[in-house]
């Protein structure tokens, strides 16, 4: 399924200056690894070492943060 990622100002210089990026995923874990394969300079901004989100991204589902989603 076709799924929109809006790109904050600060990080839109790694996916070619969009504010959104498109990408094909069933779920948000599958659009994330899709979006920092797409644009390799992106991952280690979302990403730490261990390949955990850093605690200062934020992911949201249709308005919902997924921190606080099943």
């Amino acid at each position: 399924m076709a799924i929109t990622i809006s790109i904050p100002t600060a990080l839109r210089g790694f996916v070619g200056g969009q504010a959104t990026v498109e990408v094909e995923a069933e779920t948000v874990d599958g659009a994330l690894e899709t979006l920092t394969t797409e644009y390799s300079s992106l991952a280690k901004h979302l990403r730490d070492e261990s390949g955990k989100l850093r605690s200062f991204v934020n992911v949201y589902l249709n308005d919902e943060d997924i921190r606080f989603l099943p």
